[in-house]
């Protein structure tokens, strides 16, 4: 009987700590929604008609879909490996999604800049940048 006691403690920390990770976030997103306009995807994309191509900002919000709430949407000055809490290898999924959907190589891609800020805006504009460098053109 004593395992069964161990494993129903186990299982009483896990849902716990869960519990307590999932208000934590829950109060982040609030928070930042709260010092910041909550664009939806139109606002988003015109924010960032100055830094990018309109097709790249549109692919950015539609990959931090994962990350968007009710109350909370992704913003461009948005950090999103701290503020939107993104997973950092997502960062190559989102290049190599761009890249197949562009018909690009992402062996050619060029490097994330060192000490590059890690906001939305900038990885828009790095990809907009990047699909300029391989294809010599820029895209609507």
């Amino acid at each position: 009987m004593n395992g069964w006691w161990f494993a129903a403690a186990c299982v009483g920390l896990y849902l716990l700590l869960w519990a307590f990770m999932a208000r934590k976030s829950k109060l982040r997103a609030l928070a930042l929604a709260a010092r910041r306009p909550n664009p939806n995807r139109q606002e988003f994309v015109t924010l960032l008609a100055g830094d990018c191509d309109a097709d790249v900002a549109a692919f950015l919000w539609d990959e931090l879909a994962d990350n968007r709430t009710p109350d909370l949407t992704p913003h461009p000055d948005d950090d999103y490996l701290g503020d939107l809490s993104v997973d950092p290898d997502e960062q190559g999924d989102w290049v190599k999604a761009f890249c197949d959907a562009h018909r690009l190589r992402i062996e050619d891609w060029p490097d994330w800049p060192d000490g590059q800020a890690t906001t939305v805006r900038e990885f828009a504009r790095w990809l907009s940048d990047g699909r300029r460098s391989l294809t010599g053109a820029i895209a609507a």
